[in-house]
């Protein structure tokens, strides 16, 4: 078992880090003395992700569906530890015969694409000892109506883990898989529709609650810390992929 202090003074990238579950991350690296750097496109949302955090972390405003700033944000970095990629993309959302094919390449782009940007410039700056760690979504898994566009970008991204881990051995590449999340993602949504999926999902599911951002950026932290751990997609869902 890691000790307490055993990532001390190592660096981390947690792309998507303003908020919801990378905000969680890049939290919990930061209570474990990890030089932190947030990277999100909205400049105001970092800077204010960034005053909650404190000191030791710093910010990046890039978009992760721009190559070229990808690649010259990570050119800057002479050597990474961690790699988290946390990234919330639109979801063209509805029964599948009823969703146009143009939603589903636009949910594919959304997300698909920044991940495999941020991962294929980001691995080429991990250290020997280095990690990746996706944040993915049980609709990988899940059979959850009218999310069939969401749940195949979730499975994409899970399908590069196995490959991954062993191509950039001995870098470790795992997955976390969170299941419904109590984030700014779900803002959207009315409230009142909001708490009633949130107590229909919480009833259904074996802990009795849906899942909080801290939660899955323990899981995450996880990965991360135990190095015996690769070629993962670590499920965090309360148990609701068993009932």
């Amino acid at each position: 078992m890691a000790s307490d202090d055993a990532l001390s003074g190592q660096t981390a990238v947690v792309v998507g880090g303003s908020s919801g579950i990378g905000l969680a991350t890049a939290r919990a690296l930061l209570a474990k003395g990890v030089k932190v750097t947030i990277v999100g496109r909205s400049s105001e949302r970092l800077t204010n992700a960034a005053d909650v955090l404190g000191s030791g972390v710093s910010t990046a405003p890039v978009d992760c569906a721009d190559e070229a700033a990808v690649a010259a944000f990570f050119e800057g970095i002479p050597t990474l530890d961690h790699l988290v990629v946390s990234l919330a993309g639109g979801a063209a959302l509805g029964p599948f015969t009823e969703t146009p094919v143009q939603g589903v390449r636009e949910t594919f782009d959304g997300k698909f694409w920044p991940y495999l940007i941020a991962m294929h410039h980001g691995a080429k700056r991990l250290s020997d000892h280095g990690t990746m760690t996706l944040v993915t979504g049980a609709s990988a898994i899940a059979a959850v109506p009218t999310a069939t566009a969401l749940g195949a970008v979730n499975g994409a991204l899970e399908g590069v883990i196995k490959t991954l881990s062993v191509e950039l051995a001995p870098r470790r590449v795992n997955a976390v898989s969170p299941g419904l999340t109590d984030t700014e993602a779900w803002s959207r949504i009315p409230y009142d529709i909001r708490e009633g999926m949130y107590a229909q999902s919480a009833a259904d599911t074996p802990v009795g609650r849906i899942g909080q951002p801290e939660d899955v950026a323990d899981a995450v932290l996880a990965c991360i810390q135990n190095g015996f751990l690769t070629g993962l997609v670590l499920p965090c869902d309360g148990g609701k992929r068993l009932v």
